[in-house]
């Protein structure tokens, strides 16, 4: 059986990334660390291979903005819980945001306070 030359370093390259991928890798939105930058993509938007979220440099994403992907559905799940008055769930969502690094209180405070203006303009009647 013969090799083909690797006259370019293609292959050399995607062992290198293939190991970078299976090592494990931290989120620089929110520093967690997962087992390997396969689960960092996929948990966070991260790529280990270069910064930013989902391949936005770092802070612009359009949605995200500085968070990441798991920053960015804890918030929205503690505003849904806070909006529905689910205490069990938003219990929850507040200890996963703390993890994640969020300001859990100032995201439920704004949901609140969004909620309450929302609840006290007019009304419609049929």
């Amino acid at each position: 059986m013969s090799i083909q030359p690797d006259l370019f370093g293609d292959y050399d390259r995607a062992q290198e990334q293939a190991q970078r991928w299976r090592q494990p890798a931290t989120c620089p939105a929110c520093g967690t660390q997962e087992p390997s930058g396969y689960l960092l993509r996929q948990n966070h938007g991260a790529d280990p291979d270069q910064p930013g979220i989902c391949g936005f440099p770092p802070g612009e994403h359009p949605n995200y903005a500085a968070m990441c992907v798991a920053q960015y559905l804890v918030r929205n799940h503690i505003i849904h819980a806070t909006r529905t008055g689910n205490a069990e769930q938003l219990t929850r969502d507040k200890t996963r945001g703390r993890q994640l690094g969020l300001d859990v209180d100032a995201i439920e405070a704004t949901a609140r306070e969004e909620t309450r203006k929302k609840n006290k303009g007019p009304t419609r009647h049929h």
